[in-house]
C-alpha cells in the first residue's frame, strides 16, 4: 500500500515542467527535507549521515536495495532520472515505502522524505553541488555542519504551502 502509493505520486510528477518553477517555497522546503532528516537522526539516536547518502531505510537496518527502475517510468524522469541525488533520494523513498509495507511502524518516517517529493510536485528542481544542496534558481543551501543546522530550524507548516 505505501509502496504503491509511493510510486504512483512520482509517475504523476510532471517531468516536463521540473526546473521550470522557482521560488522561496522550493528553498523552504529543501530545508523541511534537511530539518526532517536531522530529527530522524536525533530522534533514532543515529549518528547523522550526509544528506546525500542518508537512506532511511537502510539506516533501519533494510538491506533490500530498490531498483527506482523496476517502479517508476524513468524515461518519463527525464534528465532528472540521471541526476545521482534526485535519484537516489527517490530510491530511498521507495525504499522505505516497501519497508513500511511490511512493518508498519516505519511508516512515520515516510514523512522525512515529503518535503523533497513536494518540491517536484511543484516544478521545483534540486541539484547537490559539492558541500551545498542548490535549488535551481533560487537558493544555495550549504551542507557544512547540516545537521547541527537545521536541528533546530523551526518546522515548516506545509498546508500553507502557495
Amino acid at each position: 500500500m505505501n509502496l504503491q502509493a509511493a510510486v504512483g505520486r512520482i509517475n504523476k510528477i510532471n517531468w516536463e515542467q521540473v526546473g521550470s518553477r522557482s521560488s522561496e517555497v522550493e528553498a523552504d522546503l529543501a530545508r523541511e527535507y534537511l530539518r526532517r532528516l536531522a530529527y530522524f537522526f536525533k530522534e533514532s539516536s543515529i549518528r547523522p549521515l550526509p544528506p546525500f547518502i542518508a537512506n532511511i531505510a537502510t539506516v533501519l537496518g533494510d538491506n533490500e536495495e530498490v531498483e527506482i527502475s523496476d517502479y517508476c517510468n524513468i524515461t518519463a524522469m527525464s534528465e532528472y532520472g540521471t541526476n545521482v541525488y534526485v535519484y537516489k533520494v527517490f530510491g530511498y523513498y521507495l525504499q522505505l515505502a516497501k519497508l513500511a509495507d511490511k512493518n508498519q511502524s516505519y511508516v512515520e518516517y515516510l514523512s522525512v522524505y515529503e518535503p523533497f517529493i513536494k518540491i517536484f510536485e511543484r516544478q521545483g528542481l534540486v541539484v547537490l553541488k559539492p558541500r551545498e544542496l542548490n535549488v535551481v534558481g533560487c537558493a544555495h543551501i550549504p551542507l557544512n555542519s547540516w545537521y547541527d543546522k537545521f536541528l533546530e530550524m523551526k518546522p515548516l507548516d506545509m498546508n500553507s504551502l502557495e
